[in-house]
């Protein structure tokens, strides 16, 4: 009898002894693994990719989530999922000083649309109108002298359809300006 005692207590030390050699590196393995998931500067799009249309740039992926949950404060904004928004300075001025100074007339529009430009200094005034599949349809530059300026964008020979005026200017001081508008084009 005293000797089952021995044997059964030996069993249960090998057991456990068995037991933690498999718990001791699994939770080694949960205590490292746990770091997997931190958040890093960038994150990797292991199934999709970035194309740049008209000087855009868009990033795509596939297998997203069908519901997306978005937080935002002031300086962070936080999207399920693989993709994540950047705000990227370019350098260039913004186009609120576009905005009292061209005036993009009339829309929707027939057969021409007017650009009349107030300018502060010379310049030059660089229009591209492409279609919605980012195919530029037309574009001219024209050189700008100081005050009102007017150029036409000729729609006549275009598809009834919308289409957006990307418009740059760029004063004698080398600053450049954006500005974006769609454009409805009838009949």
């Amino acid at each position: 009898m005293c000797r089952n005692i021995v044997v059964d207590r030996s069993l249960l030390k090998c057991t456990v002894m068995k037991k933690m050699i498999l718990i001791i590196p699994l939770f080694v393995i949960g205590a490292v693994g746990a770091h997997a998931q931190s958040v890093g500067p960038a994150t990797l799009n292991a199934a999709g990719g970035t194309t740049i249309i008209s000087s855009n740039e868009f990033d795509w992926s596939v297998g997203e989530m069908t519901m997306i949950t978005t937080l935002s404060t002031p300086s962070v904004i936080v999207t399920q999922g693989v993709l994540q928004p950047a705000e990227i300075t370019l350098g260039v001025a913004t186009a609120s000083s576009l905005k009292d100074q061209l005036h993009v007339f009339p829309n929707p529009a027939t057969s021409l649309v007017n650009l009349q430009y107030s300018a502060a200094s010379e310049g030059v005034l660089t229009y591209h109108l492409m279609d919605v599949g980012g195919r530029v349809v037309a574009s001219k530059a024209m050189t700008l002298k100081k005050g009102a300026n007017l150029n036409q964008v000729d729609l006549s020979n275009l598809a009834a359809a919308t289409y957006l005026l990307e418009v740059t200017v760029t004063g004698s001081d080398g600053a450049t300006n954006n500005i974006s508008y769609k454009i409805d084009k009838l009949k």
